[in-house]
């Protein structure tokens, strides 16, 4: 199938391993010129050079897109090399898990949240709206977790925060369309990424079992009966990022198995 992604300039946030380097290697393969971006230079590098092989141009830039300077720059370096901006992948690494009741939490620690992961998503939005709404095309895909729509104890500021960017994506999708600027989210569950594994392993030391045990315990949550593989989150990305999802605004996927278990 072809996407129709050829020469579409794609910028990738937190590109540097996991998901958001899978999305990056996805959509170089489909023909999309490349802004990868993450906020650690070794691993940035590192990343690069994974991607030097493929046909696209890539460019890599070390940026925190949770601080605005850095984020505004990132879209003017964008814009400056390729002249354009057509899809915008939001990604950031996965929350902190912590079992802190919901009192015991004070300002701070629910800024800190807001003031990332929301802020991020809602800065890099606002900062590529412009562009796209005068080429009358965009695509923007932001990756939230499923805690926003499935409540977790051990995601409670993270959940929070993810309920907000849901809700965001489905006003922005709304206010957009016209100028055929497409919003969507896409959800997670629990895929196999260097830092699911080491959430695996401050879970195991917590409760004295084997990464594997727990492994095999949360398979049996899952209706596949196995974690997902980060390409397969990228499936979903680039197909929401083509022409192929022409008329797919406003909604939330889950790419986790079955697991989440609300209907909408």
């Amino acid at each position: 199938m072809d996407l129709g992604l050829t020469q579409k300039v794609a910028l990738v946030t937190g590109a540097s391993a996991g998901i958001g380097y899978s999305v990056a290697q996805k959509l170089a393969a489909e023909g999309c010129q490349l802004i990868i971006c993450g906020r650690n230079s070794e691993r940035l590098e590192q990343a690069y050079q994974g991607l030097v092989g493929s046909q696209a141009k890539v460019i890599p830039i070390c940026a925190d897109v949770q601080n605005a300077s850095d984020s505004q720059n990132l879209i003017q370096e964008a814009l400056s090399q390729f002249g354009k901006l057509d899809i915008l992948v939001n990604n950031s690494e996965g929350a902190t898990f912590s079992n802190e009741a919901v009192e015991n939490l004070s300002d701070e620690d629910w800024l800190s949240v807001f003031e990332g992961k929301l802020m991020g998503y809602i800065r890099m939005t606002n900062l590529v709206l412009p562009t796209m709404k005068n080429q009358q095309w965009g695509r923007i895909i932001n990756i939230v977790g499923t805690s926003g729509k499935e409540p977790s104890s051990r995601l409670v500021k993270s959940g929070v925060a993810n309920a907000g960017l849901i809700n965001f994506t489905k006003t922005v999708a709304t206010q957009v369309a016209k100028w055929n600027v497409l919003v969507t989210c896409v959800n997670p569950g629990l895929i196999d990424t260097p830092r699911h594994r080491e959430y695996l392993e401050v879970f195991a030391q917590e409760e004295g079992r084997t990464v594997d045990s727990i492994i095999a315990g949360t398979n049996k949550m899952i209706p596949l009966g196995r974690r997902g593989v980060s390409s397969e989150v990228a499936n979903l990305v680039a197909f929401l990022a083509s022409e192929c999802a022409s008329y797919i605004t406003g909604v939330t996927i889950p790419v986790d198995g079955g697991l989440s278990t609300s209907a909408f």
